[in-house]
């Protein structure tokens, strides 16, 4: 009896692999499919998909400006002393322009 693991890649979706197959071959040479794992899918009513979508949005926006806020705040320190609070507002004004680009207003 052998074992293999099988696993289905699909580009498009937003998880990198689409399912797990276990495959087992028996004694009498018949082949038996059995499936480990899927991704759920997200569940959302019709009626509230595109309040969901907007929410996903604005909060990718979110994650985005605060990543790069931090990463500015950083920088400034290092390069000099109290460089943070020296740069607050160019750091704070740089982080929500690539906010607002990753947030896309128009096209919700």
């Amino acid at each position: 009896m052998t074992q293999r693991t099988v696993i289905d890649y699909h580009s498009r979706n937003r998880y990198p692999v689409k399912s797990v197959t276990k495959l087992e071959t028996m004694e009498d040479g018949t082949v038996v499919k059995t499936v480990l794992s899927r991704p759920k899918k997200r569940r959302v009513s019709k009626r509230w998909r595109r309040f969901d979508k907007a929410l996903r949005r604005v909060t990718e926006a979110q994650n985005t400006a605060s990543a790069e806020y931090l990463k500015r705040h950083e920088r400034s320190n290092q390069k000099k002393k109290n460089g943070a609070v020296r740069d607050l507002l160019k750091n704070t004004s740089k982080a929500q322009r690539k906010g607002l680009k990753k947030l896309k207003i128009f096209k919700l």
